[in-house]
């Protein structure tokens, strides 16, 4: 598939997903898995479009987990979404 978004629209969408990371976190931290479903469901739906399939799939993972109040689970995927997020 070929995304043609400009780099700068990239950009912010991946700052904004740094924001959705750190929201997740402290919502782990709660427990509030209903906040973990909602930011999952929406990073599932826009992350293909900007062309970021590998985020795209961690996000069905994150929605997964939430849904089924696995923080276990989802701490592991956590930690995939930071590292997908600190590669260049």
């Amino acid at each position: 598939m070929s995304v043609d978004i400009p780099k700068e629209a990239r950009q912010k969408y991946i700052e904004r997903r740094r924001l959705d990371l750190e929201n997740c976190k402290h919502a782990l931290e709660k427990r509030d898995f209903e906040v973990l479903a909602r930011v999952a469901h929406q990073i599932k739906g826009n992350a293909s479009t900007f062309g970021y399939d590998e985020l795209s799939e961690i996000a069905i993972d994150m929605e997964v987990y939430a849904l089924a109040k696995n923080s276990e689970n989802l701490s592991k995927v956590l930690g995939k979404f930071s590292k997908f997020l600190s590669q260049p």
